[in-house]
This record gives structure tokens, sequence and C-alpha cells, in this order.
């Protein structure tokens, strides 16, 4: 057994949980796990519980926006500027009661990534090789919704899989909206030229007049100067996301079971320095409450119960 070669088995598998220091970033709390081998990343517990850097076999795989990591104390839920705390990382998530276009009092894309997690419990296995990280963050105000987001994580010692369970619960006593997106964020090296997204649609449809001027979705571009994102709307026969990239000889993949995300968005935006590609599985369209509840789109969540969102994140070498 390897644990008695060691005295300690951080040797073997590494959770860490500190605090930030400097700039916006100040005090914001992280956590981060090594799988013992070829993964790590980083959770933002200030953010979510999100997942920010994810490196493997050397290699970072998310887009990390100028912004870097910024304490949820400076977001401003005004229009669109969640953008000026918006970080990028591997996992931003995105709601819990609007997804997308501002509306109503709600701003882009809601206001759960910038809500710190409660009684968060990093909870390490007996022989130290394997976590369960979870925390609770609400979205609840006085006469006014009372949503609940449990997280769940999991990793284990040498497996190149990042698990997670969302559950959201509607405490309240009044039928609430639920609009719900997973704003998972690939970047450079993973993304580059030579990267072949996997997307298993039956159905693909651009969202808006600028991207029907794409031919093929799935091509990754170079970096271009003053490159427009688009975004497509997927529909798929399996609920499965992923990139391949031999440049880098690696292979990624977002596996989810849900009852509410019954489309899944791609966001292209191949800018010099704004390099991205969007895999976001969605439970709405994204122009906004009015336009979602107008097209049928939007989902809702009843009184004293509950959705579960579950989540499958791998990673292996195209080479194996």
């Amino acid at each position: 057994m390897e644990q008695l070669h060691v005295g300690n088995t951080s040797q073997l598998f590494d959770v860490k949980q500190y605090r930030l220091v400097g700039g916006k970033a100040d005090g914001v709390r992280a956590i981060d796990v090594w799988n013992g081998g070829d993964l790590s990343f980083t959770l933002v517990a200030d953010r979510a519980l999100d997942l920010f850097t994810v490196r493997y076999c050397g290699h970072n795989l998310a887009f990390l926006s100028p912004t870097g990591i910024v304490d949820p104390a400076y977001y401003d839920d005004k229009g669109i500027g969640w953008l000026n705390t918006f970080g990028g990382g591997f996992l931003c998530t995105c709601g819990l009661q609007n997804t997308g276009s501002p509306n109503e009092d709600h701003g882009l894309h809601g206001r759960i990534s910038n809500t710190p997690a409660e009684n968060v419990c990093v909870e390490l296995a007996d022989d130290g090789c394997s976590v369960k990280i979870s925390g609770i963050m609400r979205e609840a105000r006085l006469f006014g919704t009372k949503l609940q987001l449990k997280r769940e994580i999991y990793c284990e010692k040498g497996s190149d899989v990042i698990r997670f369970t969302d559950t959201i619960t509607n405490l309240g006593f009044e039928r609430e909206r639920i609009s719900m997106l997973y704003h998972f964020n690939m970047g450079y090296p993973l993304v580059s030229e030579s990267a072949k997204p996997y997307i298993p649609a039956i159905k693909s449809v651009p969202r808006n007049e600028h991207a029907s001027t794409e031919p093929d979705w799935s091509v990754v571009h170079a970096p271009t100067a003053g490159f427009e994102e688009m975004c497509w709307y997927h529909f798929l026969s399996e609920n499965v996301l992923g990139i391949d990239n031999p440049a880098i000889d690696t292979s990624m993949r977002i596996k989810f079971d849900s009852p509410i995300l019954d489309r899944a968005l791609q966001w292209r935006m191949f800018g010099q320095g704004d390099y991205v590609m969007g895999l976001e599985p969605a439970s709405c369209s994204i122009d906004g409450i009015d336009d979602a509840i107008a097209n049928g789109s939007m989902k809702y969540i009843e009184p004293r119960s509950s959705i579960v969102n579950k989540f499958e994140i791998s990673f292996k070498r195209l080479s194996k």
C-alpha cells in the first residue's frame, strides 16, 4: 500500500484551503485540489464554489479573463455590470433566476456566481486519497424568492474526473422561475486552431443573424482582430459536450444529467486576447426573461421542492 511509504498523505493527494491576498481578490477563499497525478484544480468558495483554474498534464484548460478573481463585494448587478467581476474560469455558474440578457431587476447572467458559499466543508476520506467539498449558496430576499443551491464536488486520487452535484431547492411557498446556465469556459491551449469541439447535436440554431454568418460552428479560428462573439443553440442526442486537441494530446468531456438542462449554448469568441469557447448546458433561451417565458423555454420550481443537476468532467490523453 502506498500509505506505508509516507507519513503525510499530501504526498499522494493534496487539498489546501487558503485566502488570496492583494487587489480585488483580497480575502477571497479558495481551495486547491491535486489528484496525485495529472489533474489539479482550484475552487473559489466565495464565488459559488465555481471551478477557476483546471490543469491537466501541465496544461491550463480554462479561459481566464483580464479581471482575474474578484471579491463578490465588487459585484455590479445593473445591466452588464456582471462583466466587471467575470474572471472567466473553467466554470462560472449563471442563474438562478436569470441567464443571458439583463431583465427586470436582474443583471446579466444573474447573481449566483457572485454569491459566497456558506457551511463550506472539506471532507477528506480516512485514507486521505479522496475528497468531498460542499457548500450552500442562497438567493433570497424578504418578501421574495427563497432559493438555495447546495453544491457537492468529488475527486479521487489518480482519477482524472471531477464530479459535482447541484441541488436547487425552493425553500419558499410560491412557485418560482428557475433559469440556469453552466458557463464552462475553455481557453488556450485547449482551445486553439487544432481543437475540435465535440457537440453531438441533432439540431443547431444560431442565436442571431450575426451567428448565422458562420458556415461551420465547429471551426476554431485563429485569434482575429475585431472578432465579434457569436452563440449557437445545440439540442443534443446525448448530454455530453467536449473538446479534443491533438496539439496538447488532450480530450475533455462534460457529461450532465438534469431535468431542466435541455439545450446547450456554444459561445465562440476568437478575439485577440479574448480567446475562448464556452460549452454551456442551459435551461432556457438567453435573450431575457420575457423572451424565455414567451417562447416556452422558461422552467419553474415548485414550492418546497428540489431540482438536482449532476455533472462529470473527465480528461484523458488522446494518444492512450
